[in-house]
C-alpha cells in the first residue's frame, strides 16, 4: 500500500475528521474507499451511513473528546 499526502483547508479537514468519527472510521479510510470505488464505477461515489455536514445543517456536532486537542 502506498501513502499519499493531501492538502485541505482547515474547515474541510475539521469536517472530515468529525464525519469520520461519527462514522467510526478514519479520514484515510474514507479517501481509500472513495478512490477504490472509482475502479468499479467512475460515475458513482461511496455511500455513507450519515450525511456529510453542510452549512445548511447549522453548526456541526462537536468532535468526540479523543479528537479535541488541549
Amino acid at each position: 500500500m502506498k501513502n499519499i499526502t493531501v492538502s485541505l483547508h482547515e474547515e474541510t479537514y475539521r469536517q472530515a475528521k468529525v464525519f469520520a468519527a461519527l462514522n467510526d472510521t478514519t479520514i484515510s479510510a474514507l479517501v481509500r474507499e472513495f478512490l477504490e470505488s472509482l475502479d468499479d464505477s467512475p460515475a458513482s461515489a461511496p455511500s455513507f451511513s450519515k450525511p456529510v455536514w453542510t452549512q445548511e445543517m447549522g453548526s456541526p456536532p462537536p468532535p468526540p473528546p479523543e479528537f479535541v486537542k488541549l
